[in-house]
């Protein structure tokens, strides 16, 4: 279990939980019907109610046999369709800045091609960003990872998280206690082999790839957070400019470094001292959302009032684009799908967003599209806008 963001939502402070994503299980065989871009998905008759979810604990989703990337190289027996050679992931050198519209991204709980299935039948419109966790005690680079979601035609993100979320204490405050992973031992080589081995084989790879590397610096929550875990004023930007110059020694020039603090609230550490420098940052992010405070909401919180305070700080550390890394609303309160509504219309609207990333899991309250008909029918509606940028193309995999 992960704190991921301290919110500022009307006058509550609310800390919000976010599951560690296991890169090490494969992912279920791609077999896709829908149609590429950003038209509308064909939906089977079993996709047609947005609300229908399926179980998650469908043994195929952990068999080995059932993945195949697509390429060429399953097993001998029952090959693969392979991809055109070279497969063609020029749609990824649109980001940041797409010639036609933003970023429509989704996380699940596990990565899972079946969840992401889910969420493009939900929506009506295929993401054209994925984004997954990967912690440092426990997640080896896999190389079907950032292949796998860019034959879906979308971005790979990674929230790169250097810590052991499995030693995660369950008293808030200790969190972050975790002296193996102090920003002192990254930057005094501690890590350097597994940094190394990542960065070596995103090189290798070669495609653009985000990397969301310790986000929410500003909160209490994390072990690389300044003034928690031994860490002292100064050293996040030392350890990220670190970590940053082991890649470019690697040549994992096709990394794009995204910063991601939270939405600031009272009490958050000052994020201008935590700014690495334009030189080691392409993107900016940030993450906020609606409702996890203990009381029940009387009102939802505007683009404004959740955003507005940080990305007026942001703005003045950097021209830098800005990204919403993590959001999602509670359904508490009854106001989910008006909040959807708002926040879609902002993010596709404002110029100051490149767009969204939805944290579409059922944790400590059901962040998905899907709780209910009403935000199933919102955010369906607010998927359908034409200014949310097309998916690339996608790699069709018939199952073996």
């Amino acid at each position: 279990m992960t704190i991921a963001a301290v919110l500022l939502a009307t006058s509550m402070v609310a800390i919000v939980v976010r599951p560690e994503v296991d890169l090490t299980e494969p992912a279920l065989t791609v077999v896709s019907p829908r149609l590429v871009g950003g038209d509308p998905i064909i939906l089977a008759e079993s996709d047609t109610d947005p609300t229908n979810e399926q179980s998650n604990n469908d043994p195929s989703d952990n068999d080995p046999s059932e993945y195949d990337d697509g390429r060429g190289e399953g097993d001998a027996d029952e090959p693969g369709t392979a991809a055109p050679d070279p497969f063609d992931y020029e749609f990824l050198d649109e980001f940041p800045n797409f010639p036609e519209g933003k970023v429509f991204g989704v996380q699940t709980r596990r990565g899972l091609d079946n969840e992401f299935d889910k969420f493009a039948s939900s929506s009506g419109r295929l993401p054209n960003l994925i984004q997954v966790t990967a912690g440092w005690e426990s997640d080896e680079y896999q190389p079907w990872f950032t292949e796998r979601i860019a034959n879906r035609g979308a971005m790979p993100m990674i929230s790169w998280e250097p810590w052991d979320s499995a030693r995660e204490s369950t008293v808030e405050q200790r969190r972050s206690e975790q002296p193996k992973y102090s920003l002192s031992n990254i930057i005094g080589g501690e890590f350097d082999d597994y940094i190394d081995s990542w960065a070596n084989n995103l090189a290798e790879w070669g495609e653009p790839v985000a990397m969301r590397f310790a986000h929410e610096m500003n909160g209490f929550w994390y072990p690389w957070a300044e003034g928690r875990n031994g860490n002292a004023e100064g050293q996040y930007v030392d350890a990220w400019r670190y970590v940053h110059d082991r890649f470019t020694d690697a040549g994992a020039d096709n990394v794009i470094w995204v910063w991601s603090p939270n939405v600031t609230y009272q009490g958050s550490t000052p994020i201008a001292p935590l700014y690495p420098g334009d030189d080691y940052v392409d993107w900016i992010g940030t993450v906020g959302y609606f409702g996890h405070g203990t009381e029940i909401p009387t009102a939802y919180p505007t683009f404004d009032q959740l955003f507005g305070n940080t990305l007026d700080q942001l703005a003045e550390i950097s021209s830098k684009p800005v990204l919403v890394t993590e959001t999602g609303a509670t359904e508490r309160g009854g106001f989910k799908a008006d909040w959807i509504e708002h926040m879609m219309e902002e993010f596709a609207s404002s110029d100051r967003i490149l767009g969204f990333i939805w944290f579409d899991v059922d944790k400590e309250t059901d962040w998905r599209i899907t709780s209910s008909p009403e935000a199933a029918e919102a955010f369906r509606a607010a998927a359908a806008d034409p200014r949310w940028a097309p998916a690339g193309p996608i790699l069709q995999v018939e199952s073996n």
